[in-house]
């Protein structure tokens, strides 16, 4: 179950929190987002909540979840972005709906086993240390098994929620985990959801580009099936009151303009803020407000602690998607990364290289397309790191096809191959470099 909690500093603890789930006082409010997600769900109304990772999605659900546990009704969260299988699937889920459907005083009177006793496969039980039951389902079961217990755990809710006479609500967080494990399961649940007219479905996920096509386009099973909320960055009108009242907390201050300077930076990026307000934080005295001055050595400071992990997520790019990124880094938000202009003006190359790369960084989380004219590197510090540092990428473009090479290469116009400018002769056809006039085939340039 998702737990709650208030945060209140002394005036030598951090105020801001970043990494974990941000609760009670370091939670930012989003007013209208909470009454409005929790009136939908309270009218049994299902909902897709949109926002790229780090955007506070959780924290979101899980004020949401407080609320309506005060209202009565019952509340399942299931985190699925560590499920790998159908098997697994079933037993985390099983877990969420004994952890969020039965409450404690029940669990007292029926053992945690007999819930499931009737399902088409029966889980094994595990008690934690804290005493709280896990389930899981044998990892060589029948496909078919398997399948029919993950139909019946889905229909579970809508039989406590009529037993009990209370709403319930499901929630799914990185639903997109399931689109992978399983194209079948979407079409599945829309079968057994919509004759649950007592539980609501929170779908939750930071892959937008993938559950925006699962529901909204009119061939997929769960289309027009949830009203879709997206969370956008904090307004500066309501980010800048809370940092200014976080820093007081603790007796210490901030400037209005290093507050305005660094909002700009951000953006509203409700993690990255609460990040780049933790190291600004660290470097403010009493007595001496916060300046533009000390963001800016907060910021070095994040950069010098993130260069690692990036440094290693840079290394496992590809000559061009390493292009692509800082191209898409240089601009806060784009337009049409794969027009003319945009690839000509980044000496980008053909529009089939350019889409490889930005499919590729778009499947690893690095960038957010909106619809297909627009892109952003959502991670605000990646592209601070990206524009600031020199890249350990000495590129080189063939002017022919757009390709990025880290030396000087030809391209052959007899077989296509590439191959480095010091050798007399195409590598692979064995072609020599110059054309029957005696010209290079094609120039390269340095990026």
């Amino acid at each position: 179950m998702l737990q709650f909690g208030r945060g209140h500093p002394g005036t030598d603890q951090n105020p801001f929190r970043f990494g974990d789930v941000a609760l009670g006082d370091y939670f930012t409010d989003r007013d209208e987002e909470i009454a409005g997600l929790t009136g939908d769900l309270l009218s049994g109304q299902n909902v897709l909540v949109l926002a790229p990772r780090r955007f506070g999605k959780t924290s979101l659900i899980v004020e949401v979840a407080a609320r309506l546990r005060r209202a009565d009704v019952l509340v399942a969260y299931l985190d699925l972005l560590r499920v790998t299988t159908k098997a697994q699937l079933a037993g985390y889920l099983a877990t969420a709906l004994y952890d969020g459907l039965v409450p404690p005083v029940e669990r007292l009177i029926q053992k945690a086993g007999e819930l499931f006793r009737d399902l088409p496969l029966r889980p094994k039980m595990t008690i934690g240390q804290d005493g709280t039951p896990s389930f899981e389902f044998g990892v060589g079961a029948e496909e078919t098994d398997v399948d029919a217990t993950l139909d019946r755990l889905l229909a579970f809710p809508a039989e406590v929620a009529k037993q009990r006479g209370r709403r319930a609500v499901l929630v799914l967080d990185e639903f997109q985990e399931i689109v992978a494990l399983a194209p079948d399961l979407p079409g599945r649940m829309r079968s057994i959801f919509q004759f649950q007219p007592d539980v609501a479905h929170v779908y939750l996920g930071s892959r937008q580009h993938l559950l925006h096509k699962v529901f909204t386009e009119t061939n997929q099973p769960l289309y027009n099936s949830a009203k879709v909320l997206v969370l956008g960055p904090i307004a500066p009108t309501v980010f800048g009151p809370f940092i200014a009242q976080r820093f007081a907390t603790t007796e210490r201050e901030i400037t209005e303009e290093a507050i305005a300077y660094l909002l700009s930076l951000t953006a509203g990026h409700p993690h990255d803020t609460q990040k780049l307000c933790y190291f600004t934080w660290s470097f403010t005295s009493r007595g001496q407000p916060a300046s533009r001055a000390t963001v800016d050595r907060a910021v070095a400071q994040v950069l010098d602690t993130d260069t690692a992990r990036y440094t290693e997520l840079w290394d496992s790019l590809t000559a061009n998607q390493r292009r692509m990124l800082e191209a898409l880094a240089r601009e806060t938000k784009t337009t049409r990364p794969l027009g003319d202009d945009f690839r000509r003006r980044h000496r980008l190359g053909t529009y089939a290289s350019v889409e490889r790369a930005l499919n590729a960084l778009v499947d690893r989380g690095l960038v957010e397309r909106f619809g297909r004219d627009t892109t952003v590197v959502p991670d605000v510090f990646l592209r601070l790191w990206l524009n600031e540092e020199p890249t350990p990428l000495s590129a080189y473009v063939c002017a022919d096809c757009g390709e990025a090479f880290s030396l000087p290469v030809w391209h052959c116009p007899v077989c296509d191959h590439h191959w480095p400018q010091a050798d007399t002769e195409c590598g692979n056809c064995h072609a020599p470099r110059t054309t029957p006039t005696g010209t290079p085939s094609v120039t390269v340039g340095k990026a």
